[in-house]
């Protein structure tokens, strides 16, 4: 255990050559991360308890922000190609600081049918920000490293993003939300009142919600100022710099020669087989805290468990990816699928048979024993196949056509959350409605009334991607692809074996 953890720190030698614009796009990382982990976990929450949204209206409306990042990222990811990356995080801080601040502050101010256009307008444009923010995030990564140290720079944003997931949701939601009582306990006497009570209650829910929206403000000003330092120009690889009259072509052109290029359209039927196990990512946000909370208590830790699954990629990714990185990346994606869908299992059996587990006496010990293991189940397979993906695809990009290709490797989550977000909220709806653990308590819910047909409908939908992507591996892998991913690993391992 202890020469893994030193190992894969080791590791990390290899960046004390990057340059300061690698760190400063890992802070931008950083900062935007704190704000979006902290925003998408309550985001139905505020729109019902805030805004006065259904729980269908809610998912239906987290699915149209998905839904218009989709359709904003096919137009983005040429227009980022030309007008270069900084120009790019100014706009998409602009769209998503202006949309944060609307929906920290309309609630205040407005109210009926003007609260729900204000908040329905901050939704689309934070999709256009969101459109901008993520291929621009990884092209950077790849711009400000060099072949050999590629694949420990993607290694460190993964790990920073899962850091940053954890603060999110250990801190900054419950902390606004419900405070920390045990903090608040140990304060000394002459500390103000205000914020005594602070630590000791938070804000609750529903100002809660809102604090969270306005601390997503501050975290994407401190982005912006990073990005104000950003050298967009100090390309790691001179021989990846792009020359001036591509950078200059029109973001159109760009668009139709990239649509036309085989490899691109093996990699987008590749990635779209994907989409039914990525429906199991957008659970934790869009199903997860809703589930929580309407089968377990209304002050279950919802921070602090939404900060397990970070925690354990973290962890993993110290002890296992220097074993994982052995197998190919197709054997990892199919395998990573395999195991994240299958963490929906236990969510699908009926409540009642963990019951007669040893240890377990009723039903809030077996809703956190399904609970707990398939988080675990979940980040395993997340672990497996997740760090890879992105540095795979940047590599087999051409060199002037990365932010396109990654916007394209962003399809499976983009075109997942908006189906989740309408099926989400119809689901919800009908089987994990407000009130139902009464219910379900006293024996008045069938089998198939209950939240668990919720879960094997999902169930269904997940193991779909691994069985696709084995069924059609042959035609969907690209060979020049793969030699290219290939040649980036044997120089990354070249230059750690340098180190």
């Amino acid at each position: 255990m202890i020469k893994a953890v030193t190992d894969y720190f080791a590791e990390f030698k290899i960046l004390k050559t990057a340059s300061k614009d690698f760190w400063l796009t890992n802070a931008i990382q950083f900062f935007d991360g704190l704000a979006f982990f902290s925003m998408i976990t309550v985001l139905t929450f505020y729109l019902t308890d805030n805004c006065g949204f259904s729980d269908v209206a809610s998912g239906a409306w987290v699915g149209i922000w998905s839904l218009y990042v989709t359709a904003f990222a096919f137009a983005v990811g040429s227009i980022c190609d030309t007008i270069g990356i900084k120009k790019s995080f100014y706009i998409a801080f602009g769209l998503v600081g202006t949309a944060r601040a609307m929906l920290g502050f309309s609630p205040l101010l407005v109210t009926g049918d003007t609260l729900g256009y204000v908040v329905k307008t901050a939704i689309i444009i934070m999709a256009l920000g969101s459109a901008f923010m993520g291929p621009v995030i990884k092209t950077a990564i790849r711009r400000f490293t060099t072949k050999k140290n590629r694949a420990t720079g993607f290694n460190f944003y993964y790990l920073m993003m899962n850091v940053a997931a954890i603060i999110a949701a250990a801190l900054v939601i419950d902390g606004f939300r419900k405070g920390f009582p045990s903090f608040a306990a140990v304060l000394p006497s002459f500390v103000f009142e205000r914020v005594v009570n602070f630590f000791a209650n938070g804000f609750g829910p529903i100002n809660g919600n809102l604090a969270i929206l306005d601390f997503g403000l501050a975290m994407s000003v401190l982005a912006f100022i990073c990005v104000t330092r950003l050298d967009e120009n100090n390309y790691a690889e001179e021989s990846e710099r792009v020359n001036t009259d591509e950078e200059t072509r029109r973001p159109l052109a760009i668009f139709m020669e990239v649509w036309k290029e085989k490899t691109f359209q093996k990699l987008l039927l590749f990635l779209a087989l994907t989409i039914g196990v990525r429906l199991v990512f957008t659970h934790q946000y869009l199903v997860m805290p809703k589930f929580y909370l309407r089968t377990m208590y209304n002050d279950f830790e919802l921070g602090l468990f939404n900060s397990i699954n970070p925690l354990i990629i973290v962890v993993g990714l110290i002890v296992l990816i220097p074993v994982i990185n052995r197998y190919s990346t197709l054997k990892l994606i199919i395998v990573g699928m395999a195991v994240s869908a299958s963490s929906l299992i236990l969510l699908a059996l009926p409540i009642h048979w963990f019951l007669a587990l040893p240890g377990i006496d009723d039903l809030n010990e077996a809703y956190i024993f399904i609970i707990l293991t398939q988080i675990l189940i979940f980040a395993l397979g997340e672990l497996i196949f997740s760090p890879r993906f992105m540095e795979y695809v940047a590599s087999v990009a051409p060199q002037d056509r990365v932010t396109s290709y990654m916007v394209l490797a962003e399809l499976p989550t983009f075109i997942s959350k908006p189906i989740n977000g309408f099926v989400s909220g119809i689901l919800i709806s009908r089987y994990c409605y407000d009130g139902i653990r009464p219910k379900i308590e006293t024996g008045n819910v069938t089998y198939y009334e209950s939240p668990e047909i919720m879960w094997l409908v999902y169930l269904g939908l997940a193991v779909l991607s691994p069985v696709a992507v084995i069924l059609l591996r042959n035609f969907v892998t690209d060979e020049s692809s793969r030699s290219v991913a290939e040649e980036v690993s044997e120089a990354s391992e070249k230059g750690e074996d340098h180190e």
